[in-house]
């Protein structure tokens, strides 16, 4: 059932022949499944899709890559090549400065752009631009684009693709984001031959030893604070290296101390390198911890959200955490929580 007003998108697919398409910096499921499913449709119909990202593709979801399609952003590489598309489409985020460093070089082009995402607080410009923040996943959207644009090109391929996005953004159909339609949805994707218990296999039960003595180590030190309400960690890059692990592997680590009985909120403080700090924010539901994420500059959902900051991994601690605990203190204001009065000046802006 059509919802949005695609015609716009449509126009732009149809006349464009070299198509880029992207996705946020730290692609989770939803964003590389999105992607994959979209370029195998483009590529039915006889058009140039490419995808490229920022990040590396992380270790979980090589079974999409089957046919390579999956790049990682060089400059040295791709910077002449990125005056060649036509078209470039942003999926599962807002805009170019979900992007990283991919994003910064294709602000200095004039390339049109269109964006598809289900997370608030997204930016321009583009020439179009589909947000819904009702439906559980980003490809959801996509799967309603290749309804309206081209239904033909559905196949096992495609419908796996938008299931992996599903599947990842519900936490396995567990989240309260997993309503009715998202099942629907998920039923129609498997009527395509998609196997559920292998997809889950392939995302959940692949990862490295090494993975699981990181997390070892991460468990061994989570601080509890607020009566275990919150609950916070930090994964240095000595750790990482300690244990043989790569850094993409850390995915998933704060929705395992999430699990934890009685956090309400857990975070992750990750060094990726001396003055930059990547933070996920996890919410059970009953605080919005995005609102913490925008007054530092980041984004993403009331129950999932994340920044990175340009400060050592210290640094970002001790910033952060006096702003996560003000949501326990006004834990009895209805929605989300105010900040400091100066937030009000800040902008919102995604990272």
């Amino acid at each position: 059932m059509q919802k949005h007003d695609w015609n716009i998108v449509k126009s732009h697919l149809e006349q464009a022949r070299r198509i880029l398409i992207s996705t946020h910096i730290n692609p989770d499921g939803d964003g590389l499944g999105a992607e994959a499913a979209l370029y195998h449709a483009l590529k039915k119909i006889g058009k140039e899709p490419f995808i490229l990202n920022c990040s590396v593709l992380p270790p979980e979801y090589i079974f999409l890559n089957k046919e390579n399609i999956f790049n990682t952003y060089s400059a040295d590489k791709h910077l002449q090549l990125l005056s060649t598309f036509d078209l470039l489409v942003i999926l599962d985020a807002g805009g170019l400065e979900r992007l990283g460093p991919l994003g910064k070089q294709l602000s200095n082009y004039t390339l049109p752009t269109i964006c598809i995402d289900h997370h608030p607080n997204g930016n321009g410009p583009a020439v179009a631009v589909i947000v819904d923040t009702e439906v559980a996943a980003a490809v959801c959207l996509v799967s309603e684009l290749l309804e309206q644009f081209s239904p033909q090109v559905f196949d096992k391929t495609i419908a796996e693709a938008l299931y992996v996005g599903l599947m990842t953004d519900t936490g396995s159909f567990r989240f309260e984001n997993t309503t009715a339609a998202a099942l629907r949805q998920a039923a129609d994707w498997i009527e395509y031959g998609v196997n559920p218990a292998e997809i889950y296999r392939f995302v959940y039960e692949s990862y490295s030893p090494a993975r699981m003595r990181l997390l070892g180590d991460i468990l061994q030190h989570i601080n509890f604070e607020l009566d275990n309400r919150l609950a916070w960690f930090k994964v240095t890059k000595k750790q990482i290296e300690a244990a043989g692990a790569v850094i993409e592997e850390v995915d998933g680590f704060t929705e395992f101390v999430r699990s934890i009985q009685g956090v309400e909120i857990a975070i992750m403080f990750l060094e990726v390198r001396e003055k930059r700090t990547r933070l996920n924010f996890r919410s059970k539901g009953k605080l919005s911890i995005n609102e913490v994420a925008r007054y530092f500059g980041g984004g993403g959902h009331p129950n999932a959200a994340g920044v990175v900051l340009d400060m050592n991994i210290e640094e970002s601690i001790a910033a952060v955490l006096p702003q996560v605990r003000v949501l326990f203190q006004n834990s009895d204001v209805i929605e989300s929580p105010r900040l400091s009065q100066d937030k009000e000046d800040k902008d919102e802006r995604q990272i």
